[in-house]
């Protein structure tokens, strides 16, 4: 387990098993109409899968900018979620 968090191996095994929570969760959802939209489970993978990768490429050692671009995406997808879910709250707002 060391190993695998010192070399950074263990972000590839939590991208997969993100990978495979986003395809249970939109196909619960396409399945039977319930659980999270679609929307909800793309802005919150999409922010957290986002640092995962950040995390990765600093483990890669990749060049600074490749780095900057995963934050950002992790940015603009935490920004859309809290949009996103804002604008639903509001919706069921009385009064």
């Amino acid at each position: 387990m060391q190993t695998w968090i010192e070399n950074g191996r263990i972000v590839d095994l939590m991208l997969v098993v993100v990978a495979i929570e986003v395809c249970v969760l939109l196909a619960y959802r396409a399945r039977t109409g319930r659980g999270l939209s679609v929307p909800a489970v793309i802005y919150n993978i999409g922010a957290g899968g986002s640092l995962m990768v950040a995390l990765k490429l600093k483990f890669a050692g990749v060049a600074w900018h490749w780095l900057a671009v995963a934050l950002i995406a992790a940015l603009v997808f935490h920004v859309s979620d809290i949009a996103y879910r804002w604008r639903r709250s509001s919706h069921h707002t009385v009064g």
